[in-house]
């Protein structure tokens, strides 16, 4: 089996040559791997600032300076799995629906080929037509979102498919396990007083002022095992973090986790059944000196560590499924 190779940082410096993802080579056949760095460059059912389509570019060129062993999982990631940029989804800037289409069927491809995702967006809605792939060849699925926000809201200036929404979605159409759905760090001024009360009835919800209070360790044990032994999907909003991390997002909140408290949560996924990921939301012109793409860039390869050190366990949850129904 061969092991795909990031181009060498010390035989060409990491500022040189074309971007991709930690160095590593462009490969757009999933049968050659087992995790594919996805770009998903959509930002238009994006509510506030927008920018996010830009996303996946940005990201690439600030991982070019990351490096590839890890220090604490004591991994190097290109050597425990087939791993490489396979480019961006065929996305327009002008229909949703036909992107979301067009989303879920190149997904769809990945995992039919036995590949698992890291997606790279794009705003929070493109998770929908994502989970929607995922679940047919794994079931319903647990989730953990990291967000400041919910995005569980029924509509959105009256649409159904925006970035506030793309959970209440996947709620009904069968891709989740609702008692498996942790969301952490939620926070913020709400619309209305009722904003959190669905989340709350159908998930697993632990607030931003929570994780503060309590600390960082027994929340991950919480969600440990609330996840348990299902196949979870980890799904990170850029916003999830404090604006002093990340400012570069479309709608930022104060009183966010900090990079030290994500690596954590990640680090927590060591030996559950990671079935694929998604990190969203960073809009480089909302940016300060290429913060937040750095940032996002570091988490990336947290999240590639873990799929690193899981290695072995994709035969166990990844087969095909019979089609979510709808609630």
């Amino acid at each position: 089996m061969d092991f795909p190779k990031p181009v060498d940082s010390m035989v060409y410096p990491r500022h040189g040559n074309i971007a991709t993802f930690m160095r590593m080579p462009h490969i757009s056949d999933p049968k050659q791997l087992d995790v594919a760095y996805v770009g998903v460059p959509f930002d238009t059912s994006a509510g506030y600032r927008v920018g996010a389509r830009l996303g996946p570019r940005a990201v690439r060129a600030a991982s070019s300076a990351v490096r590839l062993h890890h220090p604490v999982h004591d991994v190097t990631v290109h050597e425990r799995i087939r791993i490489a940029d396979y480019g961006d989804v065929l996305t327009t800037p002008f229909e949703i629906e036909k992107t979301y289409d067009s989303i879920t069927r190149e997904f769809d491809a990945i995992y039919a080929a036995g590949c698992r995702t890291i997606a790279v967006g794009g705003d929070h809605g493109i998770t929908y037509p994502i989970l929607r792939a995922v679940a047919k060849h794994t079931g319903p699925v647990g989730v953990v979102q990291i967000d400041a926000h919910t995005d569980t809201h029924d509509t959105q200036f009256g649409a159904r498919l925006t970035h506030a929404t793309p959970f209440r979605r996947a709620h009904e159409d069968g891709l989740l396990v609702p008692s498996k759905v942790v969301q952490l760090g939620i926070r913020g001024s709400l619309f209305y007083p009722d904003d959190l009360a669905w989340s709350r009835e159908h998930y697993h919800l632990v607030t931003a002022d929570e994780i503060h209070g309590r600390g960082v360790e027994p929340i991950v044990e919480e969600m440990r095992a609330t996840v348990g032994g299902a196949p979870v999907y980890l799904t990170f909003d850029i916003d999830g973090l404090d604006p002093m991390c990340a400012p570069g997002t479309g709608v930022p909140e104060i009183g966010g986790l900090t990079t030290w408290q994500a690596m954590q949560i990640i680090r927590g996924f060591a030996g559950l059944q990671l079935v694929g990921a998604d990190l969203v939301e960073v809009s480089p012109p909302c940016d300060t000196n290429d913060v937040t793409s750095i940032v996002a860039a570091q988490l990336l390869f947290e999240i590639a560590a873990v799929f690193a050190v899981n290695h072995g366990r994709r035969q166990a949850v990844l087969k095909p499924a019979a089609q979510p129904r709808r609630a």
